[in-house]
């Protein structure tokens, strides 16, 4: 009777199916990998920690640069996006998917910026307004087939509404809350005199946007440059300061600004909303969105934009 010998080299039935379970093993892990999105989260959280590094270090704040670089989005409605290279597609069926989208970007925004809890820009002997553009959103014209859009014009109030009453995810506050410091909407547009945050047209793309400023003390105006007929006033509330733009339209030229009580006489709206910071002298500006290179966005005054694109 001969025994047959297995040659080297040959697997075995059990080394077979051990591989198999290895590589499949290997496809799963790789497929939940790109399914999380981690590379997006890894870049959220490397800007994170820099700026938490740059918060506490000692040493002069330009050896300790940022790792923050602007993400690129596209809402679709059917998929499709044209306008932006390589952006990260977000597909969204109804308005309330693209606010929840644009709440989430807000919030991210905040956090990877320290939520108003670090000074990650050192002192200096003057003024200067620092900000940091979180992502550039890109608004697919399929977006005009979902019903609550009119004529491409998507209501910041009505986004503001949503910030104010909806929870954020593991947290027990809402986002404007998260973001000002008050779920009061209302409030702020009855104290400031302007109703209204302005329209977000999908046409156009849009930054997600937020600063500090090096000023210290509690005289801050986060102020912008009033010329060619835009006026920025500042107005105090507390716990929260209102910058609000405004179009008059008076040979198409500012002739000042536009206080409290004044302000319905005039197209106006609430461009941005300042906060102090949180155990810090520093003041910030809360995340908001801004049409990309507009005259609002420079109104804003940003000396410096801290994030790479």
């Amino acid at each position: 009777m001969k025994i047959l010998k297995q040659k080297k080299g040959e697997l075995t039935t059990q080394q077979i199916v051990m591989l198999i379970i290895l590589i499949t093993s290997f496809a799963v892990i790789l497929f939940f990998f790109f399914r999380l999105n981690l590379g997006e989260e890894t870049d959220k959280e490397l800007c994170r920690n820099s700026v938490v590094l740059k918060g506490s270090s000692v040493l002069p704040s330009d050896s300790t640069p940022l790792n923050c670089y602007r993400s690129y989005e596209c809402l679709t409605k059917d998929g499709t996006c044209e306008g932006i290279t390589n952006p990260e597609v977000e597909k969204v069926d109804n308005l309330e998917d693209i606010y929840q989208k644009l709440a989430e970007n807000m919030a991210s925004c905040w956090w990877m910026f320290g939520e108003g809890k670090i000074d990650y820009i050192g002192t200096e002997l003057t003024k200067n307004n620092y900000c940091s553009i979180c992502s550039q959103i890109l608004f697919d014209d399929s977006l005009e087939e979902i019903k609550d859009i009119k004529k491409g014009i998507i209501s910041k109030n009505k986004l503001y509404d949503y910030l104010a009453i909806t929870k954020m995810p593991r947290k027990d506050i809402n986002y404007a809350e998260y973001f000002f410091g008050t779920n009061d909407v209302e409030k702020i547009k009855t104290e400031s005199g302007v109703d209204s945050f302005g329209n977000i047209e999908i046409k156009k793309q849009y930054f997600v946007v937020m600063g500090i400023t090096s000023e210290m003390g509690d005289t801050y105006k986060w102020l912008g440059s009033g010329i060619s007929g835009i006026a920025i006033v500042s107005l105090f509330i507390p716990g929260v300061n209102i910058v609000t733009s405004s179009i008059i339209l008076v040979s198409g030229v500012a002739t000042g600004t536009v206080g409290a009580g004044t302000a319905e006489l005039f197209e106006s709206e609430i461009l941005a909303l300042t906060v102090k910071g949180k155990g810090i002298e520093n003041q910030f500006m809360a995340p908001t969105i801004v049409e990309a290179e507009s005259k609002k966005f420079k109104d804003l005054s940003c000396q410096e934009i801290l994030t790479f694109t």
